[in-house]
């Protein structure tokens, strides 16, 4: 399995939102700010100031201010360490790095991994995910992932709930698992058990009167323990940087492993207001995952908080 530098290719591949009219800037943002607390503050042009929620994309030429409760950290491409911005400081974005103009900035303990190939994969990708996507497909009322990817130390496989009214079952590594009713928006099954290599999953939706209504397949990767134990101790790596979920989901998302991804987005965007730059990877991620009626709820949130 290849392992790529989580936090880069998070940079790099949200450079693509630069593209939306909302948030359009003539050149690519040079840095990504995370763990932002309490009073923070930026500004294009060093007049104007406006908050600053948790995460946000900077670019050549835009201040950081931070209050007597706020700090942050800033990662850049080519640092071998976060920016540690302190409470009561003011900074600037030149050059592609940080210059300080009051208060105290530092480099943060954790090493943010090194430079990797293929940087640019996202470019140009992100953005489309804003609007309602159109299925060429005739029956769209039931859609599953193309593929997914498991390990016992992420063994959950998701669906978009048809319905209340409905129950599922699952056939994977000659295993049977019954799925109840349930009126929550996503549907979960923890896998027991898992074997390494490819498989096909058989997913089948029943009704009241427990007749087949859907039945879907697709295959499902299952990593092996080692493989799967050096993406956890990369994801704790990533904790000591930032554990507001943001990089967790992004980086998960790389290793294929997209419900973690999932779960990291959901509770990073649900525990408070988002930035217009990072939401799409929500809505993608939503798509991805064969969930085309959340995603398109996804959909009119985001369009809702940039009217």
């Amino acid at each position: 399995m290849k392992h790529f530098n989580p936090l880069w290719i998070l940079l790099i591949s949200i450079l693509s939102l630069i593209q939306s009219p909302t948030i359009a800037r003539p050149n690519p943002p040079v840095a990504l700010l995370v763990n932002g607390t309490g009073t923070l503050t930026f500004s294009n042009d060093g007049n104007q100031w406006a908050p600053i929620n948790r995460n946000k994309l900077l670019f050549n030429g835009d201040y950081v201010k931070t209050g007597p409760d706020g700090s942050c950290k800033l990662l850049f491409q080519d640092a071998q360490y976060a920016k540690y911005i302190e409470k009561n400081s003011h900074a600037i974005i030149k050059d592609n790095n940080l210059e300080l103009l009051a208060g105290n900035a530092s480099d943060s303990e954790a090493k943010t991994f090194n430079l990797f190939d293929n940087l640019r994969r996202k470019f140009a990708v992100i953005h489309r995910y804003t609007t309602v996507q159109r299925s060429k497909k005739s029956d769209t009322s039931f859609a599953v992932p193309k593929s997914l990817i498991i390990s016992e130390l992420y063994p959950t496989v998701v669906w978009e709930n048809v319905g209340p009214e409905y129950h599922y079952q699952v056939i994977f590594q000659s295993l049977t698992y019954s799925i109840p009713k349930s009126d929550q928006p996503i549907i979960r099954c923890n896998i027991s058990k898992i074997i390494p290599g490819e498989y096909e999953f058989i997913l089948s939706v029943f009704d009241d009167n427990d007749k087949e209504k859907y039945r879907r397949n697709f295959s499902i990767l299952c990593l092996s323990k080692p493989e799967s134990q050096i993406i956890s101790k990369q994801e704790q790596r990533i904790r000591q940087i930032s554990d507001q979920g943001f990089l967790l989901g992004h980086f998960m998302e790389e290793k294929g492993l997209k419900v973690p991804a999932l779960d990291y987005y959901l509770r990073f965007f649900e525990s408070g207001t988002y930035d217009n730059e990072l939401y799409p990877f929500l809505i993608k991620i939503c798509y991805d995952l064969g969930m085309q009626g959340i995603a398109k709820q996804k959909i009119r949130a985001f369009n809702e908080q940039r009217k």
